[in-house]
């Protein structure tokens, strides 16, 4: 098999039902997930000593004692938590451990990671935009913790990833390569912040189709073309659809469909393995129609 999609239902138990980050987002993105032959593997919890070179300590136990001893609440005005809030985000972060793990081991070319909380906007010692843990973080360290010299993360969230680019900022090793609306939450990933391996793509309002195959088909290509890493995660956010309800880019089912097809190219043409971890998306039936358009193409490796 050259796909795994990594998957457990700890992840529905971090809900509130009236907040756009719910547990339904990854229900209805795995809709379609049964008509394709993908094994499915449950994660493992994150290895602490991992985390800590993302998180500090001290945020890491705080956020523990909130959620095991004074859940339901909120660590910021965006992102909740409830009992189960710790555990879903241990294994959100560990999933993404674990599929890296398998595809340095040559078992997958492949590995998606059908998580929540998302990841990309924690930072070093505070939650923040939906976010505990910053999974595809977790995965760029492990990865280089692993032997590997060059990784390459690709976030296609509407939203920027300020905690990915500040854990990554002053470490060459690691390429951050994004796209997303602007001026928009959080207010970071402008052009201004980019050096020799932090590549913002900032997106007008708008933007649509267009403006992404330029940024899919010809910067990021021309990027990771003279980056040349070793493997390549992606932040994959589904919010820049034209139907969420939360930004504003436009983008098609046809344009969510090329921007997954460049990212699996350049995987191909440089032999590297890909990981896909699931961050942003609040439309829930352009969610299922986005998890239909992933999968097929996976499975078209």
């Amino acid at each position: 098999m050259k796909t795994a999609v990594i998957y457990d239902d700890i992840y529905l138990k971090h809900d509130l039902p009236t907040h756009p980050e719910n547990s339904l987002r990854l229900k209805y993105f795995l809709k379609s997930l049964p008509e394709f032959d993908f094994p499915v593997l449950k994660p493992e919890a994150v290895s602490y000593e991992l985390l800590k070179v993302i998180h500090s300590e001290n945020y890491i136990e705080e956020a523990k004692l909130s959620c095991k001893e004074y859940a339901p609440g909120f660590f910021d005005p965006d992102t909740y938590y409830n009992e189960y809030t710790y555990d879903a985000a241990i294994f959100a972060a560990g999933a993404v451990e674990k599929g890296v793990e398998l595809l340095l081991k040559g078992d997958y070319e492949a590995v998606f990671c059908a998580v929540r909380p998302p990841g990309h906007h924690a930072e070093r010692d505070r939650a923040m935009g939906f976010c505990i843990f910053n999974n595809v973080a977790v995965g760029a360290v492990k990865a280089l913790l692993s032997g590997l010299e060059r990784v390459f993360i690709v976030d296609f969230d509407a939203h920027h990833g300020n905690g990915t680019q500040h854990t990554f900022y002053t470490n060459p090793q690691v390429f951050y390569f994004s796209t997303h609306q602007y001026p928009f939450y959080p207010g970071t990933g402008s052009e201004k912040e980019n050096n020799d391996h932090i590549l913002n793509v900032p997106m007008a309002e708008g933007s649509g189709d267009l403006e992404y195959r330029k940024a899919y088909g010809e910067i990021y290509r021309e990027a990771i073309r003279r980056f040349k890493p070793e493997i390549i995660l992606v932040s994959a956010g589904y919010d820049l659809h034209r139907d969420d309800p939360l930004t504003g880019l436009e983008v098609t089912d046809e344009g969510i469909r090329f921007i997954i097809e460049q990212l699996l190219l350049s995987s191909k043409e440089l032999s590297v393995p890909i990981l896909f971890t699931l961050e942003g998306g609040y439309n829930l039936y352009a969610l299922e129609r986005c998890g239909r358009i992933t999968f097929e193409l996976l499975q078209s490796l």
